[in-house]
């Protein structure tokens, strides 16, 4: 049986904003979700036998069981497809756990599409967003391929047709943002991130998307970790900058650029100043219906 891959993109929350919290206590959010060129990539097999086995490349602390995203998905879909086939799936983690860039989600939902196609179901796009809302807020956002607003959990998406986005350097520091604390943490002292600089990026047919960067989650976040605001801002004093944020409840943290090199020039002095622990890469940010 031939292998099937597919990439599992990081994203990035150019915005994140939060209401107050709901009867079910979670809080509403409206953010900007843009996936970036950085990706985890998804192995598999078909197996007659029905079995669904994992094994992960390149990140030795994430679990393989039962628990493991990927699996969780795979059995959601195994069972919404009603196919005894199984699957043999390997994990190639390039993506951070714990850092904010949405790798599980990711993975949870490259596991939807591959093994939609593998084992032949064809349950096309909204059964498959129904089963990855069950798995994640951010799962439905990777089940499609353009940058959107995210609102309620993040599950309700408005496709936004950016093109043409600037370049990204990513900064982690080597160590996890949990959300679940985070919110708390924003939950018990509600403050307001700070609004950055217009940043504005175009729209396919030639219009412009204005926004004004901010992520209510970092007060909260930075207050725990003082590394993530010290990162964020050497990024905001770097040249030629247009935004540095903090993605999702972190840990890591980005600055904007508009061209390669400015973004790989940043991040050459990024190595030097951060060391050889923090986690560093210069990426481009994917418009609509770029390529997998």
């Amino acid at each position: 049986m031939a292998e099937l891959t597919i990439r599992a993109h990081a994203k990035i929350n150019l915005d994140l904003r939060l209401g107050s919290r709901r009867a079910d206590g979670f809080h509403p959010i409206d953010t900007l979700f843009v996936r970036t060129d950085v990706s985890d990539h998804l192995a598999a097999t078909s197996a007659k036998d029905g079995s669904l086995g994992l094994v992960i490349a390149g990140d030795e602390t994430l679990s393989a069981g039962p628990d493991n995203l990927v699996l969780r998905a795979a059995r959601l879909l195994k069972e919404a497809g009603k196919t005894r086939l199984g699957a043999s799936l390997t994990l190639h983690k390039e993506i951070p756990q714990g850092a904010g860039l949405g790798g599980g989600s990711s993975d949870a939902a490259a596991a939807l599409r591959l093994l939609d196609k593998l084992w032949s179901l064809n349950l096309g796009r909204p059964a498959l967003m129904e089963i990855g809302a069950g798995l994640g807020s951010d799962v439905p956002f990777f089940l499609q391929s353009s940058p959107a607003r995210g609102t309620g959990r993040g599950e309700i998406l408005d496709p936004i047709p950016l093109v043409r986005l600037p370049y990204a350097l990513l900064i982690h520091p080597g160590f996890a943002s949990p959300t679940a604390e985070a919110y708390r943490r924003y939950a018990a002292n509600r403050r307001p991130g700070v609004e950055g600089k217009p940043l504005k990026l175009p729209l396919a047919g030639g219009k412009i998307h204005e926004i004004r960067p901010r992520n209510d989650l970092e007060p909260a976040v930075e207050e725990k970790f003082p590394w993530i605001r010290a990162a964020r801002e050497w990024l905001s004093a770097q040249p030629g900058v247009l935004a540095a944020r903090m993605s999702g409840s972190g840990s890591t943290v980005f600055g904007l650029w508009q061209t390669k090199q400015e973004a790989e020039s940043s991040g050459e002095m990024a190595r030097r100043y951060f060391g050889s622990k923090a986690w560093i890469r210069v990426t481009r940010l994917l418009g609509q219906d770029e390529p997998d």
